[in-house]
């Protein structure tokens, strides 16, 4: 029974404040019609919460638009153009030197099959002095060889050399020997 004397006990005491604060409102309320500023007062702070939301729907609009050519120009930097055979062929056609082509006196040609990111044949050969270097099958081989397209472009870059490559296991080759000693000596 205890319990339910101090239960009851505080509610009738916050009822009872409500009841005050009632009162002393209403005297408020009867004050505020003398004084023509409190009214004003009560119609500003309204009149300023639509405006708020406004201007933050104006600056979360702005936002999202100024980060959206932002992502669009890091997702251009991001994403390079893929890289293709005929890339790699006239990289390689740069970087041989046709003054030591002209050197040699026979014919010579190579057949490169390129695999990894893709799949492809390119060739290297030397004809009457002539350096040609094309994204293509070659039939009338000396030499085959097998290198992934990361390995290719390493040695183009100067990252990698050809013996280093067939030492290592990244470059195979098949085919006379001799030949391949004159080829490999085009790289400079």
């Amino acid at each position: 029974m205890a319990r339910t004397k101090k239960t009851v006990a505080p509610a009738a005491e916050v009822k009872a404040a409500p009841v005050e604060v009632k009162k002393e409102a209403a005297t408020k309320a009867v004050a505020a019609p003398k004084t023509e500023a409190a009214p004003k007062a009560e119609v500003k702070p309204v009149a300023k919460k639509p405006a708020a939301k406004k201007t933050e729907t104006k600056a979360a609009a702005k936002k999202p638009a100024a980060k959206k050519p932002a992502a669009k120009k890091a997702a251009a930097k991001k994403a390079p153009k893929p890289i293709t055979v005929e890339d790699i062929a006239a990289k390689l056609a740069k970087k041989l030197d046709a003054k030591k082509a002209a050197a040699i006196d026979r014919k010579c040609a190579v057949d490169i099959k390129l695999y990894g990111t893709f799949e492809a044949h390119m060739y290297i050969e030397v004809k009457d002095g002539k350096l040609t270097v094309a994204p293509y099958d070659y039939i009338e081989k000396d030499i085959e060889a097998a290198i992934a397209v990361e390995n290719a472009l390493a040695i183009i870059d100067g990252k990698l050399t050809i013996a280093d490559a067939l030492a290592d296991g990244r470059l195979y080759a098949f085919g006379d020997i001799a030949v391949a000693a004159k080829l490999a000596a085009l790289f400079a």
